[in-house]
């Protein structure tokens, strides 16, 4: 298919989607929101804007993390989300079942992805947590503005500019070495802002409940290796905002990322040195006509740059260093418009992707495979349009997409079979959603909804070129997830909430590695994940209060992969609880926490999965916050320190479980388990002004 008939295409179903619009509501989405919050609507306004249904994280609860990187938090605030620990940094984020390319993460709105074929840069490790503002979590395929949302999508929205002189000045440090230091400026006035960050961080080795080291969780390290740092990284970034005229504004932003000796021991090569760049520029009208509210223009270029090496290990990989390079870079139009019939906002967007990886001899620099990642182009067109509306006491939302994936493998294939030899894949699904929200009383609502979503085969699922043992499956088909969601939400006396959500998804051509004769690789199966997560919260007033919820999902498969009998799915967690004492008043702000996990009991060990055991741990976080409890001293108003001890109890516990072949290892094996750190006690002390 000729670009000229992809385009038309494209804009032809944008045009068909504007003339046949439904409706949204966005229940589905919990945000995280990283600054102070302020609420100047009243509260039928905020019932309005689905306030109860967007989850808020203050600089009280936030600064009192130890937060080496964002999966942390997520894996801690959200019940049903889980951390599938790989080090010291860098962690995958898993939510409901759903993980790794499963999930899509945006940073404000635009693709990011890393470049290692074994996922050491998941994507959210590019992004410094002093440069976010908020965090927006969107469970399942409720999501049409975002290609390839399989599962889910995680966008962090970075901090704004803002009028007059800003800031903010943070320094963390804790055990095992670690410490961050770092901080952001913000100035300007209504027509031209600029803000400015920069951040130190880096942690040595640190040792599980059992005072095993880092490095004890593979055993292919050298002497220098035992005792290498965990990772030391910096961070800048920066952002730009214009207003040339009345309703116009015009946002520059860009960040830049150099981490240096990442210790990586669930796979088995480390990372020598990494570069994030990360770039945009958005344009937006406002009240540009009749037929626009809000028209954006926006367009971003996404660059990594990731080195993996074998300096510290032993055997084959000790000679070999990886040049893995990715970027992508992609645009959007998107209008918004409140109409008589409803809110609508629809758009067209497009992407491309490049990654090429080679292995090199890192003493000799010879050449040992020059089509690791065989130079593979990947091209994105897509429409979408959604809505939201009130009916009575029911909201409504409903969206459409539809996309054109084309995706190319620039290099020969040459560890591939008689079945595997397409170099290039032009494939056209559509994505859909409905949602709805009842309210029965102000304060009792239920919600329901059911979605198409698809996410097309990464580049190292089709084209991947390790060896004659461990090699790509072109002819792969993209995966589709169609699910329902369903639940209810109260809160009742002015002290409790709750709420209780249910969901199912039937997955087609879900991607899935195969092993067969030794020879690895990838394939499309169909199966099945089904869940439910309870939370709730009792408010005694006078700052105290407990929250507590439990999350549980099943994954199983309808149809076998070859030479695999397992019925369960794999990279699916157990059931997970938390309960929390939590007290907020008078500028002192304290969480106690006890958090429990089942045993693996059901997991894929054809797939190279372990049984892993239950655990339990008990976390402890405050902060005291200054300038609140000495109002007349305005120099002390910005002021606060935070305190906390991570497993107080030493436990010795592990929390992911092992599925994904490794790119980096000769064998192509599948990646370690890396247990949790011990007892990990943290401070930090923060102004802002």
């Amino acid at each position: 298919m000729s670009c000229k008939k992809i385009m038309y295409f494209t804009i032809t179903l944008a045009l068909i989607l504007n003339s046949g619009t439904l409706p949204s509501a966005c229940a589905h989405t919990t945000v995280f929101d990283l600054g102070e919050v302020l609420v100047s609507t009243d509260e039928k306004d905020q019932d309005k804007l689905n306030i109860s249904e967007k989850k808020r994280i203050g600089q009280k609860a936030l600064k009192t993390h130890k937060v080496v990187d964002l999966a942390e938090i997520l894996s801690d605030e959200l019940i049903e989300a889980y951390m599938i620990r790989k080090s010291g940094y860098g962690n995958e984020v898993g939510l409901r079942g759903f993980t790794c390319a499963n999930l899509r993460y945006t940073q404000d709105n635009t693709l990011i992805e890393g470049s290692c074929g074994s996922r050491k840069d998941p994507p959210l490790s590019h992004i410094n947590m002093l440069n976010v503002g908020k965090i927006e979590v969107k469970e399942g395929p409720y999501d049409v503005a975002t290609p390839g949302a399989l599962g889910g999508s995680v966008n962090v929205v970075t901090k704004d500019t803002r009028d007059g002189l800003h800031g903010e000045v943070l320094s963390k440090f804790g055990s095992y070495g670690f410490l961050s230091q770092g901080g952001y400026l913000n100035g300007g006035n209504k027509d031209i802002q600029g803000l400015f960050g920069y951040n130190y961080s880096r942690m040595g080795q640190y040792r599980d409940g059992a005072g095993n080291k880092l490095t004890s969780f593979n055993p292919n390290y050298n002497e220098k290796g035992q005792n290498m740092r965990a990772f030391e990284k910096s961070d800048y970034w920066t952002k730009v905002a214009i207003r040339p005229m009345e309703g116009q504004k015009l946002v520059m932003e860009a960040s830049y990322g150099d981490g240096t000796d990442i210790l990586t021991p669930r796979v088995a090569m480390d990372t020598e040195t990494e570069h994030t760049y990360l770039n945009k520029a958005a344009y937006t009208l406002s009240n540009l006509s009749s037929f626009s509210d809000e028209l954006e223009l926006s367009g971003y270029y996404n660059l990594i740059q990731h080195y993996p090496y074998g300096k510290f290990r032993i055997g084959a990989v000790h000679q070999r260093r990886i040049e893995a390079i990715s970027y992508i870079a992609g645009a959007k139009l998107e209008n918004r418009k409140q109409s008589d019939i409803a809110l609508f906002k629809y758009g067209i967007d497009f992407y491309n992707r490049n990654w090429d990886g080679a292995v090199y001899n890192r003493f000799t620099g010879a050449t040992l495979n020059s089509r690791l990642f065989p130079n593979v182009e990947e091209l994105d067109f897509g429409a979408y349009i959604s809505g939201e509306k009130d009916i009575g006491k029911l909201s409504i939302e409903a969206g459409l997409r539809g996309d054109i994936y084309y995706t190319r493998a620039g290099d020969t294939l040459q560890f591939s079979s008689a079945v595997t030899d397409k170099k290039r894949r032009v494939d056209i699904f559509p994505s859909a959603d409905i949602f709805l929200k009842y309210f029965f009383t102000d304060d009792i609502n239920a919600f329901a909804g059911t979605g198409l979503s698809a996410r097309e085969p990464t580049a190292v699922e089709r084209y991947i070129q390790d060896s004659a043992s461990y090699y790509g499956n072109p002819n792969l088909k993209p995966c589709h997830n169609f699910e329902t969601d369903f639940g209810l939400e109260a809160d009742l006396f002015k002290m409790l909430h709750g709420k209780i959500k249910g969901f199912y998804s039937y997955l087609t051509d879900y991607i899935y590695q195969q092993q067969v004769n030794n020879v690895r690789s990838y394939t499309n199966i169909d199966a099945y994940i089904a869940g439910m997560d309870v939370t709730g919260s009792v408010r005694f007033g006078k700052g105290f209060s407990v929250e507590g919820g439990t999350a549980f999902q099943y994954g199983g498969k309808y149809s076998q992969p070859p030479s695999n009998n397992n019925k369960y799915l794999a990279e699916v967690s157990p059931l997970k609880a938390k309960l929390a004492a939590v007290y907020d008043h008078n500028g002192i702000f304290a969480t106690f926490e006890w958090i429990h996990s089942n045993a693996y009991t059901r997991y894929d060990s054809a797939a190279g999965e372990v049984y892993i055991k239950s655990w339990d741990a008990v976390n402890f976080r405050t902060t005291y916050n200054v300038g609140e409890a000495a109002k007349k001293y305005p120099i002390l108003q910005g002021m606060s320190l935070h305190f906390g001890i991570d497993n107080i109890f030493d436990a010795k516990y592990a929390v992911a479980n092992s599925y994904e072949f490794d790119p980096t290892d000769p064998t192509g094996r599948n990646v370690r388990i890396v247990n949790e750190p011990g007892r990990f006690i943290y401070g930090s002390f923060s102004f802002v002004f």
